[in-house]
């Protein structure tokens, strides 16, 4: 049924009024209208509430008598906006509310306009966003929180990679790379830049490369062996494999995997033993008198 039924309302403007004043009041949102020199012209009770003043006490009546100075010059530049242009306007304000409490509000102002069309006030619609705002900043402190316990888990991982991709100098000129777990791609990329780092950092000539600890190598895994001991020959480091498992042997055979232009050996002392010979090195076991 319209609001403006014979049977619901009486068309003189009184009662057209006095059912605007109760239909505003029924909405939980502040509502006000102020004429052009900044006076309240109506509001309903929420407006009351806010300013925790009676009706009669807020209508005919200006911002200067219910908040400071400050907050009244932020309140009357959109008002001047909104009937100087007859746009609408929008925006976030902060104010002091009859209990003392700082709120933050978000105010929606409507030029009004007379039958002729020419602009006496305005209407106002506020929207009481604190509690969202308050929420909103747990949530940015919340987010700020997990990004820095990401930056830790991140710097966490990058330390654990390098733990697992140790590049150790034993021997002057002489690396040593030795690999344990699972090598799957993005490790072999951490290996190949730990290695390489390592190389042109230190000026090596030999880096042994022990695959003891490492279960299993199929196709990928040697490809990125072989790729490692490649980049390593071309900064001038020479490349040699120990620890390969009779049955990681026997599992390259299969697959075809050929290691011939790669110097190999069994155990990592035979490795080292290779290096300190192409090195020019002589090792001899001193021989301890009998007692």
């Amino acid at each position: 049924m319209s609001i403006y039924s014979t049977n619901s309302v009486d068309h003189t403007s009184g009662e057209t009024f006095k059912f605007l004043q109760l239909l505003i009041n029924t909405l939980t949102d502040p509502i006000f209208a102020k004429d052009l020199q900044h006076r309240f012209i109506a509001c309903n009770q929420e407006i009351c509430r806010l300013l925790g003043q009676p009706h009669d006490k807020i209508i005919g009546h200006s911002d200067p008598e219910f908040f400071p100075p400050e907050q009244c010059a932020v309140f009357w530049e959109i008002d001047d906006y909104v009937t100087s242009t007859g746009e609408p306007r929008e925006n976030e304000e902060r104010f002091t509310d009859a209990n003392g409490t700082v709120r933050t509000i978000w105010t929606r102002k409507f030029p009004l306009r007379n039958e002729q069309g020419a602009i006496f006030g305005l209407c106002g619609i506020i929207t009481d966003i604190t509690a969202i705002k308050e929420r909103q900043k747990q949530v940015e402190h919340l987010e700020a929180q997990i990004q820095e316990k990401m930056l830790i888990i991140q710097s966490q991982a990058s330390l654990l990679d390098e733990l697992a991709v140790p590049v150790i100098q034993i021997w002057k000129d002489i690396l040593l790379l030795p690999l344990s777990g699972i090598i799957d791609s993005r490790r072999a990329v951490q290996v190949m830049e730990n290695l390489l780092e390592s190389i042109a950092r230190a000026g090596a000539q030999i880096v042994i490369v022990d695959i003891t600890g490492v279960p299993m190598v199929d196709t990928s895994v040697a490809g990125n062996l072989l790729r490692a001991v490649q980049a390593a020959e071309l900064l001038g480091c020479q490349g040699i494999l120990v620890g390969i498992s009779p049955e990681i042997a026997q599992t390259l055979v299969g697959l075809g995997v050929d290691f011939s232009h790669i110097t190999t050996r069994a155990t990592l002392q035979n490795g080292l033993e290779e290096a300190l010979k192409r090195l020019d090195y002589v090792v001899e076991r001193t021989q301890r008198p009998a007692r």
